[in-house]
């Protein structure tokens, strides 16, 4: 079964592009982005010690030295040294450093494909909020409509003093609630609006592309039950980023015991250095006032082996293995909580979606039953057999109706978009790397 086809995302034109945009614009994601290259540099930082080292040292020297009845010496030379450097054998500490690189970039781009799954989710819920409300907002403005005309009836009444004054004023008093329950409506639907824009990283969003409604989601009884008795079957929890993110950090906990063990053992480089001296000498005699000028070339060439040994260092390698092991045993008992975590949240979605699913069945059921009513009305209002006020209820009881299964649309859509989503088979992931979401990589 292909989830697409029961996500808001295929009746929503606007709602895709926008999921698809945020990958790139939303503050959430540029953060994410952002962190992904930190650890590209700290990879490349813990890959260093892999590779040789070269260092120069250039200088330039001008000296003159004058001694009272004694010669003057004036020297000046270029001198240049350079020194290079390349570990040999550290116990494999250097290759486990430069791992422990390679698993925080992936750790890196496992938390990149978690935070757009999160935020693709959420951008969901708060769209179709952003519908109900609208259409919330239409039914209570009708609403608002006939209890103005039927205030400005009363008022008429008043004027005619047909009505006590106690009787209008009550009336005032309700249309103005109603008036401001509404304008409260309004205001809280374009704060709701502003939130979404700055989450999803838009600039504007018009009213209009805002559908004040949604269409019956297409519903099979047992695709929830299918769909995640193929993930259990393929042992999909262990291959959700979230699940590798705490593998790799169970492996950068065994590298870092790997690197602790051989700390006290020594460190073997191969190391070389060439240095050059070119001093040229002029004195000057102070008797015979003649100067005397030498020149000088110093070349040495040196290449060895260097080991660096640290014999003891305060239990600081006792205290580093003792914390790899414990943050190995914390890594492993997280990744287990998170599997079972994940497994409970999988149940309860997938039986809350199933009565989600009910639950839209009995709400199309009742509106198809008020729009039968409404029709009804209708022709009796084209008759002349029931006034416009009647027909303005009917209508608003048909409103009411629509917003009841709205509700249950949206609750449906809501639970299978965030049952696909633990399942990481969410369309909209296909958006990211496929090393972001591949298994091992």
């Amino acid at each position: 079964m292909d989830p697409a086809k029961t996500l808001p995302d295929k009746e929503l034109a606007v709602l895709n592009e926008i999921l698809v945009q945020a990958l790139k614009q939303s503050p959430d994601m540029l953060i994410k982005d952002i962190e992904l290259a930190q650890a590209d540099a700290y990879r490349l930082d813990r890959a260093s010690g892999l590779w040789p080292a070269a260092y120069a040292d250039l200088r330039y020297l001008n000296n003159v030295v004058a001694t009272t009845n004694s010669a003057t010496n004036k020297g000046d030379g270029f001198f240049y040294d350079l020194e290079f450097n390349q570990p040999v054998y550290h116990w494999g500490a250097l290759k486990a450093a430069a791992d422990i690189g390679g698993l925080q970039r992936k750790i890196a781009q496992k938390q990149f494909a978690e935070a757009y799954r999160q935020l693709v989710g959420l951008l969901r819920q708060q769209f179709l909020g952003l519908i109900r409300q609208k259409k919330a907002l239409q039914c209570q403005s009708y609403n608002l409509e006939i209890a103005e005309r039927g205030f400005a009836m009363d008022e008429e009444k008043y004027a005619k003093g047909a009505l006590a004054p106690a009787v209008i004023a009550t009336a005032r008093l309700a249309i103005e609630e109603q008036r401001l329950a509404v304008a409260r409506a309004r205001g809280e639907w374009q704060g709701a609006k502003r939130v979404f824009m700055r989450l999803a990283g838009l600039r504007e969003l018009s009213d209009e592309r805002i559908p004040d409604t949604l269409s019956r989601p297409g519903w099979m009884d047992d695709q929830a039950t299918r769909l995640v008795a193929e993930f259990q079957q393929a042992e999909g929890a262990l291959m959700t980023p979230q699940a590798e993110v705490y593998t790799y950090l169970i492996r950068q906990r065994d590298l870092d015991y790997r690197i602790a063990k051989v700390r006290l053992l020594p460190k073997f480089s191969f190391y070389a250095s060439i240095t050059l001296q070119n001093l040229t000498n002029a004195t000057k005699d102070t008797l015979s006032q003649r100067d005397v000028v030498s020149q000088t070339a110093t070349s040495n060439q040196t290449f060895g082996m260097r080991a660096y040994w640290s014999i003891f260092d305060g239990f600081a390698t006792r205290s580093a293995k003792l914390g790899a092991l414990a943050g190995k045993r914390l890594g492993a008992l997280q990744l287990q909580t998170y599997l079972d975590g994940l497994r409970e949240e999988i149940r309860s979605l997938t039986e809350q979606s199933n009565l989600a699913a009910r639950a839209v069945a009995l709400s199309e059921q009742r509106l198809q039953m008020a729009a039968g009513s409404l029709s009804h009305a209708e022709e009796e209002a084209r008759q002349g057999r029931i006034s416009p006020a009647s027909l303005a209820l009917a209508r608003a009881g048909w409103y009411a109706d629509e917003l009841t299964a709205l509700d249950s649309r949206i609750a449906l859509y809501n639970q299978w978009s965030r049952l696909v989503g633990v399942l990481w088979v969410d369309p909209m992931l296909q958006n990211l790397p496929a090393t972001y979401l591949n298994h091992g990589q």
